[in-house]
């Protein structure tokens, strides 16, 4: 499953602010295999086993684009993988999947920094697709390993770990980078949908610099935006025109040097999602890119203790801002209890639900008097309170509704998923509500 954002800001009741994280994990292979849908947070940025003198493998793009660029020869195992998943996409009936030298570069930097029983690093694995100039949300990804002479067992154990994944049909592009040690090997895939096409965009801007942002979204999604968080000052959303799907709006570094992150949001029947999401740089050159431990697999504590766990790092972010602390609202703490317990029964993170609508009628639904007068939701799934607050300020839209000073009470819920591929996936819901006129 892909980790998919999407935001909004927080609105007045007439209209909804909505933000999103998808995430989670599908079943293991034979051969050692664990599927994530996204990097998983460490608090760590050391190299991981000596190996990040190796990383990055190749120089940085110097700008963004939704092109795709010229597969690496790399590994044989490569080859075979990427043959298999050809393979499986025509049993299946699903049209080809376009390997993206990017995504191969990528993929082998996550394996040079994972380990064995640990899960590649968010923020890691996050520097490293901007690095290389790709611009979609942070991706699927599938983990193999073994010892040598098991790659056989790997490639015949990849149609079904695909087959049984539900993002498997949405996916456009991928990636495959192996790792090899003595007598052993790691294969990292890495899977993304492709849901803009974005005209290039500089990766480096002078002081005070501009570039236009130009794309397309597909027909079976709407009302695009674009925000951008700035090194100083709130999110914004730029002017946008927009004409049958196509949009253009203007980048400018008007907040001093530094670095701005950019977040392309566009809508579906399961409400907003982002399509892109990539800092660029004003005035600093680009930073290489992060080499942070991977973290290992975590068990899963009590579902309590993690909410107070995203409550504090909540807080903290707020505080971090200036901002005064969400005072814990128990009645909105309930509905995200409940939206985080169907997230878990269905295995789909979104705002808008066939069975309980979207975060406003899950509100009125639950009869609060008096009713807020701003209302906002961040889902996500993730593998630890962290790694879900990590995603969410990584996004602007995530971040405007944490950072949004209207908003003055939360509630957090967590429901604990079946455990995938080794994990146990957590599904998160925070619902915020202002009271102001």
């Amino acid at each position: 499953m892909p980790f998919a954002p999407s935001s909004y800001p927080a609105v007045r009741i007439c209209s909804l602010l909505v933000a999103a994280i998808l995430a989670g994990c599908a079943a293991p292979a034979s051969v050692s295999s664990t599927t994530v849908s996204r990097s998983v947070a460490s608090d760590v940025e050391s190299p991981s086993h000596g190996s990040g003198a190796n990383v990055p493998s190749h120089p940085a793009a110097e700008v963004y684009t939704t092109e795709t660029a010229v597969p690496d020869a790399g590994d044989p195992l490569a080859a075979q993988l990427a043959a298999e998943i050809e393979k499986a996409r025509k049993r299946h009936g699903l049209g080809p999947m376009i390997r993206d030298g990017r995504l191969d570069r990528a993929a082998r930097d996550i394996a040079l920094l994972t380990a064995a029983a640990e899960i590649p690093a968010f923020d890691a694995t996050a520097s490293l697709l901007s690095y290389y100039g790709v611009v979609e949300p942070n991706p699927g990804m599938l983990l193999k390993q073994g010892d040598d002479g098991a790659e056989p067992g790997a490639v015949a154990d990849l149609d079904h770990e695909l087959s049984g994944n539900s993002a498997f049909a949405k996916w456009r592009r991928f990636g495959i980078g192996v790792k090899r040690a003595p007598g052993k090997w790691m294969a990292v895939l890495v899977f993304h949908e492709k849901n803009v096409d974005l005209s290039p965009v500089p990766r480096l801007l002078p002081s005070a610099g501009s570039a236009p942002l130009v794309g397309r979204i597909p027909p079976a999604l709407h009302s695009p935006e674009v925000l951008v968080s700035p090194p100083r000052g709130s999110v914004a959303r730029l002017p946008l025109a927009v004409h049958q799907g196509s949009f253009s709006a203007r980048l400018e570094c008007n907040q001093g040097d530094g670095m701005y992150q950019v977040e392309v949001v566009a809508q579906d029947t399961r409400g907003p999602g982002v399509v892109a999401n990539f800092p660029v740089y004003c005035g600093i050159e680009p930073p290489p890119p992060l080499v942070t431990r991977s973290a290992p697999v975590a068990r899963v504590s009590q579902p309590a203790t993690i909410e107070e766990q995203l409550l504090l790092l909540i807080n903290r972010d707020r505080q971090a801002q200036g901002l005064a602390p969400l005072v814990r609202d128990d009645r909105l703490s309930r509905i995200a209890r409940r939206y985080s317990a169907e997230m878990s029964e269905t295995g789909e993170v979104a705002h808008v639900s066939k069975r309980s609508g979207n975060v406003l009628d899950r509100v009125k639904a639950a009869g609060i008097s008096p009713m807020p007068t701003t209302v906002a939701e961040n889902v996500a799934s993730a593998l630890t309170a962290a790694d879900a607050e990590s995603g969410f300020m990584a996004s602007p839209g995530h971040r405007d509704n944490i950072l949004n000073p209207v908003l003055t009470h939360v509630g957090v819920g967590v429901a604990v998923g079946r455990e995938e591929g080794g994990t146990v996936p957590l599904f998160f819901t925070q619902v915020f509500a202002g009271y102001g006129r």
